[in-house]
């Protein structure tokens, strides 16, 4: 489960976002679409970045707890690589 401060934070950050651009001039210069594509790329590495972190976290903590869970990809892949 998310935690409520990390909805709390991301909520800021695209408020934050959204008010800077509804801030800027109309008249100014036109975002190309060299910019757009760069920009998707980095929202997307940030998002499979978070999704890593958030996974990784989320099994590390399990793993603590003790609780039975199914080997991750890593764990199969060097088992496999040990045999």
């Amino acid at each position: 489960m998310i935690q409520p401060i990390t909805l709390l934070t991301a909520g800021v950050f695209f408020a934050m976002l959204y008010w800077r651009y509804r801030g800027q001039p109309k008249d100014g210069p036109r975002r190309t679409r060299k910019q757009q594509l760069k920009t998707a790329k980095v929202l997307f590495a940030a998002l499979l970045g978070w999704l890593a972190i958030h996974y990784s976290l989320q099994h590390t903590i399990a793993k603590m707890d003790g609780a039975a869970h199914d080997p991750s990809m890593m764990e199969r892949l060097v088992t496999l690589l040990s045999k």
